[in-house]
């Protein structure tokens, strides 16, 4: 196979890849602000894809929902379901992508492996997404046995059904920015949803409201697939003619053999229990609020929305350590992925105390920022300080995870988070808020507590992590191929 690696000595710290070769020389001369400096420019063009990405959406259901509360309801609706049994998993099946795309790059050959490696995961992520259409397509039935309103249960299940040619679009997009994230592209992904978010607004106007293309609330599920797909074609056309078709390699048929999916099986399906258990845990969570009355609903709504914003920044740092330690790991450079990963973990440690900070600081005022009501702004000041302390656990763990995940090691954050939701936190935050009367407060309480530990001991696995074994691991994986 031919070596498709830049030479050592063409080799910067803007260079995709990082050869074996002078090893030694590269991690004498590595510095803490390279690595810093490095996880900063990666992970700001994640944030911002993941923010475009998540407007996709909600757009879409701020849209239709206009035309009335049985729409707004519907559309709600429609989307948790979608997310819950459909996109999460292809999100978690994703991941998989960080170890094997990342480590082959730079721990093969041939880079072209990464392009046969993404066509095996297109394959099985499409399999995969096959009985979930069929659940969608019938998804009226499912929401009549939840004992949903008939009326909802219709108008919902058409939302979801408009979502099946949405899926593979959502499954691809996922797929082609880890094959560039693996490579150190990680701003195009951002490029082509700075074009798909707004076209999707413009489409949601067009085909919702305006006068002359109006379809009514059918328009608003149709222009999320519409936007869905020309990002892939954009994505596609990016990788042929700017950066990124040196890994692809053109289509192989070896992409469709059984045997060589077990890898990626492997790693996949931990992924998968991460994100989703996860997901399930956080809408569990928003039912048992609504259990407690609209004020507690409320309330949760504010606290949820301003957790998942203050994650974004070590969401992309996640992402982007995962890419980090697996190329570093594939070139064999064990002691600048232990340095790097020791950095990501001291950002996430920084991030973390910020937003503590912020939300202590601003606690007795920060429900005026989403609501008049004084009911619930005063139950929000009164959860913050445990939604202040889980903050710190939720980035830190966050950013640990996607460190597990350049490994290899998926399993290991999976299990502490099936541990961590469905044995202690939400069994523990049910009997303080119902059997003890805490209400809001007893769920908040039992996350803040079991995610601490939860955390604690991902970042123990990290920082005893026996970096040698893991590059030598990561060596056995590419050198698969």
């Amino acid at each position: 196979m031919q070596d498709n690696h830049p030479s050592l000595e063409e080799a910067t710290e803007q260079t995709h890849l990082l050869r074996k070769v002078g090893k030694k020389t590269q991690e004498e001369t590595v510095s803490v602000k390279v690595e810093v400096k490095w996880l900063l420019r990666k992970s700001l063009p994640v944030v911002a894809a993941y923010l475009l990405q998540s407007s996709l959406q909600s757009v879409t259901v701020i849209s239709v929902g206009r035309l009335g509360a049985t729409e707004l309801a519907s559309a709600s609706l429609g989307s948790i379901l979608a997310t819950v049994t459909g996109f999460s998993v292809m999100t978690g099946a994703s991941l998989a992508l960080d170890t094997i795309l990342s480590q082959a790059f730079t721990g093969a050959s041939d880079i072209t492996v990464v392009g046969l490696q993404l066509q095996r995961s297109l394959v099985i992520m499409g399999l995969l997404m096959a009985p979930v259409s069929v659940l969608w397509w019938y998804a009226e039935q499912v929401f009549l046995l939840l004992g949903q309103d008939p009326v909802v249960a219709q108008k919902a299940a058409v939302f979801v059904r408009m979502m099946i040619p949405t899926a593979p679009a959502f499954g691809i997009f996922e797929a082609l920015k880890k094959f560039l994230q693996a490579q150190g592209i990680f701003s195009a992904g951002t490029y082509m949803l700075l074009v798909g978010a707004p076209l999707n607004l413009i489409l949601n106007y067009l085909f919702v409201w305006s006068p002359y293309f109006s379809m009514g609330y059918i328009g608003g599920p149709l222009s999320t697939c519409i936007s869905s797909w020309v990002i892939v074609l954009l994505t596609v056309l990016y990788i042929r003619f700017v950066d990124g078709n040196a890994a692809w390699g053109g289509w192989n048929k070896a992409a469709l053999h059984v045997r060589d999916w077990v890898p990626f099986i492997k790693l996949a399906v931990p992924g998968i229990l991460l994100i989703c258990t996860e997901t399930w845990a956080f809408e569990i969570i928003t039912l048992a609020a609504s259990w407690m009355g609209t004020t507690s609903l409320a309330a949760q709504s504010v606290i949820w929305t301003t957790q998942t914003t203050l994650y974004t920044l070590p969401f992309g740092i996640g992402i982007a350590a995962a890419t980090r330690a697996g190329n570093l790991l594939g070139a064999g450079l064990s002691r600048q992925a232990k340095l790097a990963a020791n950095i990501a973990l001291g950002l996430a440690t920084a991030i973390a105390l910020f937003n503590c900070g912020l939300l202590l600081t601003l606690r007795a005022s920060w429900g005026s920022f989403f609501t008049d009501d004084p009911e619930v702004i005063a139950l929000v000041a009164r959860v913050l300080p445990f939604v202040a302390v889980f903050c710190i656990a939720d980035t830190v763990a966050g950013v640990s995870d996607g460190l597990l995940n350049g490994q290899g090691r998926q399993k290991i954050a999976a299990f502490l988070n099936i541990a961590t939701y469905y044995l202690t936190a939400l069994p523990v935050g049910f009997w303080l808020s119902f059997n003890m009367g805490l209400g809001l407060r007893g769920l908040w309480l039992s996350l803040a507590i079991s995610l601490f530990a939860a955390c604690l001991a991902t970042v123990l696995i990290v920082l005893r992590t026996n970096w040698k074994q893991q590059a030598l691991d990561a060596h056995t994986r590419a050198k698969g191929e």
